[in-house]
């Protein structure tokens, strides 16, 4: 193109060679060859279409970079919305959500059970031990042991991209799990919220369920190891109480076994009942005796008689009252009584013990059978209606809008990189 201007220049301004060039004439020529490259600068600066290229001058692969831009736009945007379409549109399959809310409660005797002072951080601390577990390996596993998660993931109709492959190991279906269940605390209310996605209805509900039944095992177990030992020392203070009972209980038949006294207490008592009844008899003898004492009935045979009576109940009362106690006699009642009190005193104590022991043991086992926290469920598991996953419109605008976006800078980037090469 220079070319061109400059010959059209050299017409229209140079004489012939056979002519003197004056002043003039070189003014004239070079005021010519001025307009010239300015309308030549002009026509390349001009303005163009995108894609036509309508102002701007021939260039060299015009027509070449026109195709790029074509096929830049139909592999970055076409292809995408194509695809993105049909996927969306026609092939993922339909999700059905169902969400529960519930919180943890308990009494206060679960939190001093399990050394935490304190019931509200307690309750904090087990709604993230739930969460935790809800989105873990092991609820995976016990689920797909008891619903058989792989069957319910991997149904026939499933799209290939949505569904899951039962063939895969327990690490992938745990990875998978975290895409179809959402599980979060609120930190400030201790309130768990659970969302669970599957492809039927029915399934979503049940699947909602156990893990609800299962957050509730967990929380129960979490104290159950503190309540099983409590329940194994009683059981060993309730065998060590028993033998103590067992051996107080020989001691105190050796005891009277030996003594021959099965009562002391009630022996004496009983001793002293008859030491009454023979004082009581004595004195009426006595009396009797007296009103017949008389010189002249002294020596008849009444009086001999009364006599012989009363030394008899003295002699009586004398050896019952040597049974009981005496300074002479090491074998009175109040000996025995020393010996049977000792034992009886150790069989009392063994049975106190044992009482208490049994007391505590089986208040540790009620204690360990009752279920000491509970799941409250404020928003329970619903059966869905409707398929609200995905979203379709925007999962297509997701991939749509960054193609489109991404196509548009690479075609900004080209006609900058053309425009540079061309000045």
């Amino acid at each position: 193109m220079p070319d061109t201007v400059a010959q059209n220049a050299q017409q229209v301004a140079f004489p012939r060679s056979h002519e003197a060039i004056g002043p003039d004439d070189a003014d004239r020529i070079a005021k010519a060859i001025s307009r010239a490259l300015r309308r030549a600068a002009n026509r390349s600066r001009a303005p163009s279409s995108v894609i036509a290229g309508g102002g701007y001058a021939v260039r060299r692969g015009e027509k070449a970079f026109q195709k790029g831009l074509w096929g830049s736009f139909a592999f970055c945007v076409i292809a995408p919305v194509f695809v993105a379409s049909v996927y969306w549109g026609l092939i993922a399959s339909k999700q059905y959500l169902t969400e529960t809310k519930f919180a943890l409660r308990g009494s206060e005797s679960s939190f001093a059970a399990l050394g935490v002072s304190g019931g509200d951080e307690k309750q904090l601390q087990d709604s993230q031990v739930v969460t935790n577990y809800i989105l873990g390996r092991s609820m995976v596993y016990t689920l797909d042991k008891s619903i058989d998660l792989r069957r319910i993931f991997s149904r026939p109709g499933i799209d290939y991209f949505s569904g899951f492959d039962s063939d895969d190991p327990i690490e992938m279906l745990e990875k998978y799990w975290k895409k179809r269940v959402d599980a979060s605390v609120d930190l400030m209310s201790g309130i768990i919220s659970v969302q669970v996605r599957a492809f039927t209805p029915e399934d979503s509900l049940l699947i909602s369920q156990k893990i609800i039944d299962l957050s509730e095992k967990l929380v129960n177990e979490m104290s159950t190891r503190s309540r099983r030992d409590a329940l194994e020392q009683a059981q060993s203070e309730l065998t060590r109480a028993e033998e103590h009972l067992k051996i107080a209980t020989v001691n105190m038949r050796d005891a009277r076994n030996a003594e021959g006294v099965l009562d002391a207490p009630a022996a004496a008592e009983a001793l002293n009942k008859i030491i009454t009844k023979l004082r009581l008899d004595l004195a009426a003898a006595q009396e009797s005796l007296a009103l017949q004492s008389s010189a002249s009935a002294t020596q008849s045979p009444q009086v001999k008689l009364l006599n012989a009576r009363v030394d008899s109940l003295k002699k009586q009362i004398a050896e019952y009252t040597a049974q009981i106690a005496s300074r002479e006699n090491s074998a009175t009642l109040a000996d025995r009584a020393g010996v049977l009190s000792e034992r009886q005193v150790e069989l009392g104590l063994a049975q106190q013990q044992y009482a208490l022991a049994s007391s505590t043991y089986e208040s540790a086992r009620i204690d360990l059978e009752r279920q000491r926290a509970y799941l409250v469920p404020f928003l329970r598991p619903t059966l869905a209606e409707k398929s609200i996953y995905p979203r379709r419109w925007i999962e297509w605008s997701i991939i749509v809008a960054p193609a489109v976006l991404g196509w548009a800078i690479l075609v900004g980037l080209a006609f900058l990189v053309r425009d540079h090469m061309a000045k």
